[in-house]
């Protein structure tokens, strides 16, 4: 009898919460009978490329070493491919950079590329592997890309999006080792999110998910019997409904909220939406539904900034819900975006007048926001040339920029101030990553940091001691970066080596009690 088939599915760059979209892979390989292995590479138990291959994955000894990443590390991450590869597993991969760019995926060490959702794929790659493996019929395998005989790129036509998402069920928590994602209160980052839909049908011209405009749903009894079973497993009684936009369709919503009406659960939920996406009548009942917290992107309060990312309303529109939103008494989360590259002086102080004028409703604002282009967005294609970064994630300088630079690496305290992990991180503004800035508008922006930083110091302690410490080291961390850039990281890196950042970064407390 033949033996199971074995898989190993990493996460190779370093993250913090668990990545709920590598469980629904792996439930779809176990589901074709093959043994999976997830690993998730942890800041608490951080490994290199050449750690990953002789301490995780040949010890493991799998016939299929499957990849997710998105558009950081990847030089990294293609290094470790090549080795898999000439090791004789055979090596796939997805996620949000494979699926952009599948080509210099393929000829960076993976032998197949799930673009976009790869659940049906995954069901007919298993039966291709398992019978014969046979070369010519990977044109079969739909929504994978694979270099033919000839040295082309072949992308295989997808099949329609799943419309229904109750046939994927719940997150499986089973193959994480959850230990590794605890933070200091005991909580586990990731364990509370509960994946409610796929898809965003809006086109910002930041965003690139050409694979996903298409909006498909859990039905509402599907979200409430995981949230009661998570509950029951793990004691989790707040929620994160992780959609893009929780709110895009609303008859859903007020389904949702009816049907958590009548089971009175004793649980409060948070999501995410646009400033357009609501209206008073939801938003008092999801109130009365055990909504917690309510996460708008904002992104600009800049009329110009809002126009060319074609976030699709107005400044004013924007003012509207959230003075609504806090008159309902509803706790908020603010995104606010800066370094873009038409942006001026006006631009940062009309985003400052509209942080002291919500202040009052609001609980946070993001600590972080400084676009980047990533691939296959109207920023990147625009601006690429011009500031000349084009292909920027091949080149080893721009290795950890995704996100917020310092959650990128084992130790962000060598890429990082006090400042920018605690008040505001301004680093591709201030060091010109991307696009370059005149001082007048750094200065502005830097001026925001301080504002957006002391909210935060506020949301996290009522001591008003430990409020004024951290804001006048925040102050200082600054001063000394504006005179020396990397004067703090050299110092602060060289002497602490253990990284306590995301062990201390509690989302929850960013709301007060």
């Amino acid at each position: 009898m033949e033996k199971t088939k074995k898989i190993i599915l990493l996460f190779p760059n370093p993250i913090a919460t668990i990545p709920g979209g590598l469980t629904y892979v792996g439930k779809r390989f176990k589901k074709n009978n093959f043994d999976v292995k997830i690993y998730i590479n942890t800041f608490r138990d951080f490994k290199t490329a050449d750690e990953l291959l002789n301490e995780i994955i040949e010890p493991f000894d799998p016939d299929i070493v499957g990849f997710s990443f998105a558009t950081y590390n990847v030089l990294e991450v293609y290094g470790l491919q090549r080795n898999c590869k000439e090791k004789g597993y055979f090596v796939i991969a997805g996620g949000n950079h494979p699926s952009i760019m599948p080509e210099e995926c393929l000829r960076n060490g993976a032998d197949l590329v799930f673009r976009g959702e790869s659940e049906t794929g995954i069901d007919s790659f298993c039966d291709w592997y398992v019978f014969g493996k046979d070369m010519s019929k990977r044109s079969q395998i739909p929504g994978v890309s694979y270099i033919d005989d000839s040295g082309m790129l072949v992308n295989n036509k997808k099949e329609l999006r799943i419309k229904n998402l109750d046939e994927l069920g719940e997150i499986d928590f089973s193959s994480i080792e959850l230990d590794k994602f605890r933070v200091s209160d005991g909580s586990v980052k990731g364990l509370n999110v509960i994946s409610c839909g796929r898809g965003c049908p809006f086109k910002c011209s930041y965003c690139s998910h050409r694979d996903w405009y298409e909006y498909s749903k859990r039905s509402a009894d599907s979200i409430i019997d995981e949230m009661v079973k998570r509950n029951n497993l793990y004691g989790i009684k707040t929620f994160w409904l992780s959609d893009e936009t929780f709110t895009v369709d609303r008859g859903h919503i007020y389904d949702f909220c009816k049907k958590f009406r009548q089971e009175n659960l004793p649980f409060k939920w948070m999501v995410g939406t646009r400033a357009n996406s609501v209206d008073e009548k939801l938003l008092l009942t999801m109130k009365e539904s055990g909504l917690g917290q309510i996460t708008y992107g904002i992104e600009s309060a800049d009329p110009e900034t809002l126009l060319k990312i074609n976030k699709g309303y107005t400044v004013e529109q924007a003012y509207e819900i959230v003075n609504l939103t806090g008159r309902l008494g509803i706790p908020m989360y603010i995104n606010l975006m800066t370094g873009f590259p038409w942006e001026t002086v006006v631009s940062v102080e009309n985003n400052i007048r509209f942080i002291k004028e919500v202040d009052k409703y609001v609980y946070c604002f993001q600590l972080y926001g400084a676009v980047i282009p990533y691939p296959d967005t109207p920023i990147y294609e625009n601006y690429h040339k011009e500031f000349g970064f084009t292909e920027f994630w091949l080149n080893p300088r721009y290795q950890n920029a995704g996100m917020v630079i310092y959650q990128n690496v084992p130790n962000p305290y060598k890429m990082s101030t006090y400042f920018q992990r605690n008040l505001y991180d301004d680093t591709y503004v201030a060091e010109d990553y991307f696009f370059k800035f005149k001082p007048e508008y750094k200065n502005a922006v830097t001026k925001m940091g301080f504002l957006i930083g002391w909210k935060s110091i506020q949301a996290q302690t009522d001591s008003l001691v430990r409020q004024y410490g951290k804001y006048l080291a925040g102050y200082f961390s600054r001063r000394l970066y504006d005179l020396d850039h990397n004067l703090e990281k050299k110092l602060v890196g060289s002497l602490i080596k253990v990284n306590k950042v995301h062990e201390n970064r509690l989302t929850g407390k960013f709301i007060k009690k």
